[in-house]
């Protein structure tokens, strides 16, 4: 696997920011997108790939391990705070990206 920065979804967040004008929030959270909570109650914020405030733009770049099975990041043998192994909770965050991200916000790829 190469370094974050030398991969698909760097090269398109690159273009959007040439084409937008503006640097991404790359990995940024939102206080109201959050996880599942874990044992203690605690909820982690879940991050989306890039993010233009001034455009009000999120973009999710959906790699092969959403939408096939990956034993490297799916860790079948573990269990998270969802119950679930990580590649049905990636599904379910997927999802939960999905439903709250506003529609007129974001793009995915």
């Amino acid at each position: 696997m190469g370094k974050r920065d030398e991969n698909d979804e760097a090269y398109v967040v690159d273009l959007c920011n040439r084409v937008l004008g503006e640097q991404a929030l790359t990995q940024h959270k939102f206080d109201w997108l959050l996880g599942d909570p874990g044992a203690g109650g605690r909820r982690a914020k879940l991050p989306v790939d890039a993010y233009w405030p001034g455009h009000q733009l999120v973009v999710e770049y959906r790699e092969l391990q959403h939408d096939q099975p990956m034993p490297h990041f799916d860790k079948p043998d573990r269990t998270t705070v969802s119950g679930v192994h990580r590649g049905e909770q990636r599904a379910l965050y997927d999802a939960r990206r999905d439903a709250e991200i506003p529609p007129t916000a974001c793009a995915w790829w």
